[in-house]
């Protein structure tokens, strides 16, 4: 990635993105998923949703800077994009660091639609009550719900968990993904952000949401890496293509201008440094395109 480590800091955070984003953009141009590549707005919007966000007063730091640029390159190599209806990332504040925390949506267009997709559909989540008598064949890959079917004014009972029924692009046997409302609980009570007011005001669609999110774990791990896999093939090109000279800086302010219409930039960012590339941040295991007509069964 691109050297930051030189960069003056300045106390406005909009300013020193903006700079970073000069040094950075011709490695993000690069790695970046078909859809990014395709949709000029996707800088802006990406830029708009950083500074929007709460960990913006961390662009003020070095260490912030270099992980906003790190989280950047992240929603970029896996195609996730900002600004739709149903989001499908946040940047977050993480020990003074700026992370990505991909949500549910995002997890799904993932391992569904980015360039190192694994699913064939997004698979649909299904509620499982203590009287449903609802199991799973792991050895066929099926869900396997009562003869007769499931009458929903029945007494079933309460609510235990959640499946999902996994198919592959490449044809492998379907698999049956399987979290407890036990285990969610757990979840939010390790991980969960502490006082977030949707878990008073809508524990059911917390729960609902991070058992989603949980259940397409390994999907999301495996569509990531293998995204991140081909930038590294990209990496190891002994003759990589040629960047064309020109300032990084003026290019990304171009591609704002286009972007916003003619919106009035913030003042002008000094010359950068000149562009050092090194290797990009490996995905980490875990933990796009705008939304459009594309079925979201399960986040109905």
């Amino acid at each position: 990635m691109s050297d930051t480590k030189t960069m003056e800091l300045t106390t406005k955070p909009e300013r020193n993105l903006t700079v970073a984003l000069g040094h950075a953009l011709p490695k993000i141009m690069e790695v970046a998923a078909p859809n990014v590549k395709a949709d000029e707005a996707w800088l802006m919007r990406t830029k708009m949703e950083l500074l929007g966000s709460e960990a913006a007063n961390l662009l003020t730091t070095q260490k912030g800077v270099e992980t906003a640029i790190k989280s950047i390159v992240k929603a970029a190599t896996n195609g996730i994009s900002f600004g739709a209806l149903k989001p499908q990332a946040y940047f977050v504040p993480r020990d003074g660091a700026i992370g990505l925390d991909v949500s549910r949506h995002g997890r799904a267009a993932v391992a569904v639609y980015g360039p190192g997709a694994v699913l064939s559909v997004i698979p649909e989540l299904i509620e499982v009550f203590q009287n449903d008598g609802t199991r799973m064949d792991q050895s066929t890959g099926e869900i396997i719900f009562p003869k007769g079917g499931i009458d929903p004014f029945g007494e079933r009972g309460q609510l235990v968990g959640w499946m999902m029924r996994m198919e592959y692009k490449d044809g492998r046997q379907p698999r049956v993904m399987h979290v407890s409302v036990k285990d969610v609980t757990w979840i939010l009570e390790h991980y969960g952000i502490k006082g977030n007011p949707a878990r008073t005001k809508s524990p059911k669609e917390m729960m609902e949401k991070t058992a989603v999110k949980k259940l397409l774990d390994d999907a999301y791990a495996e569509a990531t890496g293998r995204a991140q896999k081909a930038v590294d093939d990209l990496d190891d090109d002994p003759e990589p293509a040629p960047i064309i000279n020109r300032d990084p800086a003026s290019r990304m302010g171009d591609r704002l201008d286009r972007a916003a219409g003619g919106m009035k930039q913030a003042e002008p960012a000094p010359e950068p440094e000149p562009v050092v590339e090194d290797d990009p941040e490996p995905e980490a295991a875990s933990g796009s395109e705008a939304e459009d007509e594309r079925p979201e069964e399960l986040f109905k």
